[in-house]
């Protein structure tokens, strides 16, 4: 979270004062956020959640897929990606990841099977995907893409936003996002049955608050992840600030990419310098020994930067549930054991995508903030200046 202050306060005074908590009320905070975030992106419609999981699920189910469809993820996002798949009812496919560290379109096109129907391409850590490229693919393969912009709210790439690339898309607004509500999600359309479909995905009423939608092939039992009025509340206020916040982490990342690239560093791809969110400068290393050492020299200047490798659920080696094929609470359920996906099964290994690893062990990322002053760019520069010296030749 970059920015929350008492502007958030006041507005969350207001809903409690007006007693209005509940999201269907009419002038709610919610339907508000709704609209202007479609705006936002340049979409029809959005619906908002309690996370970016429940987004992702609830495209997924939007758009018609379930047991039977196998959906390629890459190997390099929250774990959560891939278990909204299994929550949909299918089964995820891992895919590799490139050096700009978001889904490479090569290795997509070599795991379709005939059995795929969709791909969710993540644009991690705020560095769009290959969006021509990937489209091409899905096009030509005939499937449907899910963006997952979680990690990359208000980015974009080559002049448009992200989430008007595919059939839907799933962000997140949770406490480390680029706005936030502490916790919560949205998804995005311009799909009219897929948003209705997800609408009741994320609320199992969403077809009785208006008494004239007799939508009857709409009510299946969909459940609640509804958003609340203080998270609508909080949303506009953040919104306010997001384009202002996302314009100087860019020019400070591109400052600060060039100090890196006249010292000798080697950036990572960057798929969309101009329009990408701009959290993350990032530089790619010979190997694992030398990325260690820079990222050190960079800490012990108190510069914060870490290796994607170490993060964690984010890389798949750690996606436990699913490496142990545990893909629901009950057996009658697990997507990995129902007779429909009996063709869609995979196998997982820790080595089945192992140029992602070689590229996660040799890549640093160092976070940019909206805030940072003048100084503390500086100080920045002479940290990645210093780095760079210190492991020259290795």
């Amino acid at each position: 979270m970059y920015r929350m202050g008492e502007e958030e306060v006041r507005r969350v005074r207001k809903v409690i004062q007006s007693g209005r908590m509940f999201r269907y009320y009419e002038g709610a905070e919610c339907a508000r956020f709704e609209k202007d975030w479609a705006r936002h992106v340049g979409v029809k419609h959005a619906r908002l959640t309690t996370s970016g999981t429940t987004a992702l699920y609830a495209a997924l189910v939007g758009l018609g897929i379930g047991p039977g469809c196998q959906v390629i993820v890459p190997s390099y996002t929250y774990m959560a990606t891939a278990l909204a798949v299994l929550a949909a009812g299918a089964i995820p496919v891992v895919a590799d990841v490139d050096e700009s560290l978001t889904l490479s379109p090569k290795d997509l096109e070599r795991r379709i099977t005939r059995h795929t129907r969709a791909v969710i391409p993540v644009h991690m850590v705020g560095l769009p995907c290959d969006m021509d490229k990937i489209m091409r693919i899905a096009r030509r393969h005939k499937l449907l893409v899910v963006e997952d912009a979680c990690q990359a709210v208000g980015g974009g790439y080559k002049g448009k936003k992200l989430g008007n690339f595919g059939h839907a898309t799933g962000f997140s607004f949770n406490f480390f996002k680029n706005i936030s509500a502490g916790e919560g999600g949205g998804f995005v359309t311009n799909d009219e049955r897929a948003f209705l479909r997800g609408s009741v995905a994320v609320d199992c009423c969403a077809y009785y608050w208006n008494p004239e939608d007799k939508r009857e092939d709409l009510q299946f039992a969909g459940h609640n992840f509804r958003a609340n009025e203080f998270s609508g509340a909080l949303l506009n206020v953040q919104l306010g600030r997001l384009a202002d916040m996302l314009k100087r982490m860019r020019s400070h990342k591109q400052e600060l990419l060039e100090v890196g690239i006249q010292a000798g560093l080697r950036s990572i791809k960057n798929n969309s310098l101009e329009h990408e969110c701009g959290t993350h400068l990032g530089f790619c290393f010979r190997n694992e020994k030398t990325a260690r050492a820079f990222c050190d020299h960079l800490r012990a200047q108190k510069v914060g930067a870490f290796l994607p490798m170490d993060t964690g659920r984010h890389v798949y080696t750690r996606w436990d549930p699913i490496l142990r094929y545990q893909g629901a609470h009950h057996p009658a359920l697990d997507p990995f054991k129902i007779p429909a996906n009996k063709k869609c099964r995979v196998r997982y290994t820790k080595g089945m995508c192992q140029d992602s690893l070689d590229i996660l062990n040799r890549a640093v990322l160092i976070g940019m903030h909206p805030d940072h002053t003048r100084s503390r760019i500086g100080q920045l520069a002479r940290a990645i200046g210093g780095g760079a010296k210190a492991v020259a030749g290795n």
